[in-house]
């Protein structure tokens, strides 16, 4: 499982409706709003599928971009040993 974590750029106004659109994604889990723009995300997905479900949220109306703060595959690398 890979782990990704995520600020999620909005404008103000859509803040909310973003952030919640994100939490009712089951791979997505939402830490609260930084400077009332920033949606802290983290997202849990095989790696192979990272890229395309992270993707997906930039056809959330409101989202600006996506920056990545952190990425792990550190399991998916045990279980391949």
């Amino acid at each position: 499982m890979a782990i990704a974590g995520l600020l999620v750029h909005t404008l103000k106004e859509n803040v909310e409706d973003v952030a919640a659109q994100i939490s009712a994604m089951p791979e997505m889990t939402t830490y609260g709003v930084h400077e009332e723009q920033y949606i802290v995300t983290v997202a849990e997905f095989p790696s192979e599928l990272m890229e395309d479900e992270v993707e997906k949220l930039k056809d959330i109306e409101g989202v600006l971009t996506i920056y990545t703060t952190y990425v792990t595959i550190e399991d998916e690398l045990e279980n391949a040993e």
